[in-house]
């Protein structure tokens, strides 16, 4: 699935133009997440990995181990956009119709 930055915008109830940066950072971010998820798929979790001394051992995949940390680093930028579920549940829960009362 291709994701825009316009696609993102709708999501924002406040978009505003200093927000382009993070969006078009969560595109790239997301694009690099989309190759190492195709890449993973198409390879083994845990691999065989000779060290300098000769011995050979079975190792996490490093794909695994970088694709952990950019769908972290996805969900900081959405947490900076204010996109994650629990900031939405949140504006909604304020937002009940009952104001102050």
């Amino acid at each position: 699935m291709k994701l825009t930055k316009k696609q993102l915008i709708n999501y924002l109830d406040d978009y505003q133009k200093s927000d382009d940066l993070l969006i078009n950072l969560y595109i790239e971010t997301y694009e690099f997440y989309c190759r190492l998820r195709d890449e993973l798929k198409k390879s083994d979790l845990m691999i065989e990995h000779t060290n300098k001394a000769g011995a050979s051992n079975i190792v996490k995949n490093p794909l695994s181990i970088e694709l952990t940390k950019t769908v972290q680093t996805l969900n900081n930028l959405l947490k900076s956009l204010g996109l994650t579920a629990s900031q939405r549940e949140k504006v909604i829960k304020q937002d009940d119709g009952f104001g102050d009362y």
